[in-house]
């Protein structure tokens, strides 16, 4: 069937119930709902199975690969945790080695943390936020700052690197149009994915600059308001934490990033381009989790079953947001189905030229991945339709593989069905609505620059 406009209305539903309930959850099972009801040719019963089959294809899809990400790093954490690693690293940083010694200098550090995790943009929101986020609430900054600056560096640099998880991925779509040379014009490509580039540059100027702007700067003055001088009370525990208790979390994390990365090396037959990151990072979890198991086990912190059952529990307090996810990913197999990106994408027709191409493209690309929350879903979808138009248009490739990145990450960050939105959310304990509101003027300052620089190279190149 042809649904036209109306494959839209899913995802419009979803957005416009997450920003009016606060409730992901509820929106996203609504937009299932709505959207199989339309599939199954407006049949109440045919909605219902749609939805169940949708919820259950995500097991037995490589989507579920990614929640036993989430659910293994769940519980490694929760072990890290228990270990009191992180109130260890948190005083290490603070006190003894006075390595942070400002606000400034721990949202600095929080950055610092998403730049150099860049291997997958799951994985790092998830460790750069869990690793940040009692540092930055000891100097009393906001969840909703530490989940700005997770989000806007995490991801940003898992898609500007090209030995992290995007580049294959990106590299296989151009080499699937025929083009020359893929994984050269995947490299040549970073450097026009100008969203990305500015989020990251961005991030760093507003912290030096003190210039926080919009909703951010009223949660900011009103959480810093709650605290006393430039250590929260609330959060004084974390800070006289014991440093020595850091290397429950440092060893964990070195050990998990070192196997993780040799597997990738293993499995792409001695190149990074091409191994399995995705196993890997499980490997790599597993790898961590076992060792913290064992480390509190030998220092006397339970008995081995004691921690064992520590990780699985600390699995079982990822349920709540592993759910959001399932029904994220049936939601961006549902729009598949109404042809949700076809419709869109077919404006892009009517305002073709080599000029403006560009920047069209990435605008509609920027739309596409806030309707679905998928960075990784908006490529798939994009890279077959723009990249031959980009070809018969003579538009210079790098450039439209660069913006086609950088619009499919502004809906990661924008959107309130994005995954990357609710881990980040999750790692920082901050609520996903005041996360999107927050965050989205100045992803669209960002955007509207990137938009600006298509325009202006696309009457240059």
């Amino acid at each position: 069937m042809e649904f036209g406009f109306l494959s839209v209305i899913p995802s419009i539903l979803a957005i416009v119930l997450a920003l009016a309930t606060k409730n992901v959850f509820l929106a996203l099972f609504a937009s299932l709902l709505v959207g199989n009801f339309m599939l199954s040719g407006y049949s109440l019963i045919g909605m219902l199975e749609g939805t169940k089959n949708m919820i259950v294809g995500v097991f037995s899809s490589s989507s579920s690969t990614s929640i036993i990400i989430l659910l293994t790093l769940g519980g490694m954490f929760y072990l890290i945790e228990k270990a009191d690693g992180l109130k260890g690293f948190t005083a290490l940083m603070i006190k003894k080695r006075s390595v942070v010694k400002s606000r400034v200098g721990a949202e600095l550090f929080t950055w610092l943390i998403g730049v150099l995790v860049f291997i997958d943009g799951t994985l790092s929101v998830m460790i750069t936020g869990s690793i940040s986020r009692p540092l930055t609430k000891a100097f009393g900054i906001s969840p909703e700052k530490t989940a700005w600056i997770v989000h806007s560096t995490a991801t940003p640099m898992s898609i500007l690197i090209p030995i992290a998880a995007y580049g294959p991925y990106i590299a296989s779509f151009i080499e699937a149009q025929g083009i020359e040379n893929p994984t050269a014009q995947m490299v040549q490509g970073i450097g026009f994915n100008f969203y990305c580039i500015l989020a990251v540059i961005g991030v760093a100027a507003i912290i030096l600059l003190r210039k926080d702007f919009g909703p951010m700067k009223q949660v900011e003055a009103a959480y810093l308001s709650s605290a006393t001088g430039s250590v929260s009370n609330d959060d004084a525990d974390e800070v006289d934490g014991d440093p020595a208790k850091a290397k429950f979390l440092l060893i964990p994390m070195i050990l998990m990033i070192v196997v993780t990365i040799a597997y990738i090396f293993y499995s792409g037959g001695g190149s990074l381009m091409g191994g399995d990151a995705e196993t890997g990072l499980i490997f790599g979890i597993m790898a961590g989790s076992i060792y913290t198991i064992i480390a509190m086990t030998v220092a006397k912190m339970g008995s081995l079953m004691d921690n064992i059952g520590i990780f699985i529990t600390g699995c079982g307090n990822m349920m709540d947001i592993v759910t959001v996810m399932v029904f994220a990913y049936a939601l961006s197999d549902l729009l598949g189905g109404l042809g949700t990106a076809g419709y869109l994408s077919a404006a892009l027709v009517k305002l073709i030229s080599p000029a403006i191409f560009t920047a069209v493209a990435f605008l509609f690309t920027c739309l596409i991945s806030f309707s679905t929350g998928s960075s990784a879903g908006t490529i798939a979808i994009m890279m077959p339709i723009l990249l031959p138009m980009a070809m018969a248009l003579n538009v210079h490739i790098p450039m439209i593989v660069g913006a086609i990145a950088g619009g499919a990450v502004f809906g990661d960050h924008t959107s309130p069905i994005s995954d990357t939105t609710i881990m980040s959310c999750s790692s920082t304990d901050c609520d996903v609505v005041s996360h999107v509101k927050t965050q989205l003027p100045y992803s669209l300052c960002f955007a509207g620059a990137a938009l600006v620089l298509y325009l202006i190279l696309g009457f240059v190149l």
